[in-house]
């Protein structure tokens, strides 16, 4: 289960018309419990969804809620070095059993990561589109919608086998490269902002259109309220899970997750983007998979 909340049916009964009971409101139009999770931390919100075992259930959330990664922080334990060893003898055979299973053509059978470049964009502010040494260049700036201003922000270029990742400077500008043959006709670039106020975004860009100097402006999501039918995502039968370029089932990245989903950096990626990485109706949304070091 993927820590990141969405409402995939709003409910139509007004939240007027409902009566307050303990830790929400009952809906006399479907008679359920409609969770009040907009005073919850992001940690109380896991442990309902843990709780719910990925079931869907009713529930009322501010609108910044919504589509971004719940902020897990894992308590400091007295056994945390003994987790640590645990989860990377688990990783391994999780990487092992994925090798044995079908591994997608063309793809490293290296173990690779998530790679944030955090070097100043000051120094690099003659960069070329190509650096001439291998190296493709993505650059800009992200800014708020409302204020103008600079918004903290990491953008990663994602692949099957890793996620290239630079963050926002002071000014909101950013430059990320990348290796030149790893560009492809059509390209995703992730916007992931610091701030729990603005949502992440997807944006694809072409090998012959690059980003370069590109402003992104991002709105603010808000503190209106919105409740319906909530559902965590969940990768199923359908869903392509890759961990560092190797294709795993569903049942065991979803054991494996809900254990030590604190150990993970996880790229969802919707139907709609799925041709990027690759041709296959039958997949509903993939899941690129990393684990963090």
């Amino acid at each position: 289960m993927i820590p990141l909340l969405r409402i995939e049916k709003p409910c139509e009964e007004p939240l007027e018309q409902m009566h307050n009971i303990s830790g929400g409101k009952f809906c006399g139009l479907c008679s359920k419990k409609v969770i009040d999770l907009s005073g919850l931390s992001d940690m109380e919100i896991m442990e309902i969804l843990h709780q719910n075992k990925g079931v869907k259930f009713c529930g009322m959330v501010f609108r910044h809620q919504l589509n971004r990664p719940l902020e897990v922080k894992t308590p400091i334990e007295k056994n945390v070095h003994s987790r640590k060893i645990t989860f990377t003898k688990i990783a391994a055979g999780v990487v092992l059993t994925a090798s044995i299973i079908n591994s997608y053509p063309a793809q490293t059978n290296n173990f690779t990561q998530t790679e944030i470049n955090i070097s100043p964009v000051s120094k690099q502010k003659n960069e070329k589109e190509n650096t001439g040494d291998g190296k493709y260049v993505i650059s800009g700036k992200v800014l708020a919608k409302e204020t103008g201003k600079p918004i903290v922000t990491v953008i990663s270029l994602i692949t099957l086998t890793k996620a290239y990742s630079a963050k926002t400077d002071a000014n909101g500008e950013y430059i990320l490269e990348v290796p030149a043959e790893i560009i492809q006709k059509e390209n995703l670039l992730e916007f992931q902002p610091e701030s729990i106020y603005y949502n992440r975004i997807l944006t694809v860009f072409t090998k012959e259109k690059p980003l370069k100097n590109h402003t992104t402006i991002l709105a603010e999501n808000g503190f209106a309220r919105e409740y319906g039918e909530i559902s965590p995502i969940i990768p199923t039968e359908r869903s392509l899970i890759l961990l560092n370029g190797k294709k795993l089932s569903h049942k065991l990245f979803n054991k494996s997750f809900s254990i030590y989903y604190d150990q993970y950096d996880v790229h969802y990626i919707p139907k709609s983007y799925i041709r990027i990485f690759i041709q296959d109706e039958n997949v509903e949304d993939l899941f690129i998979t990393f684990v963090k070091q």
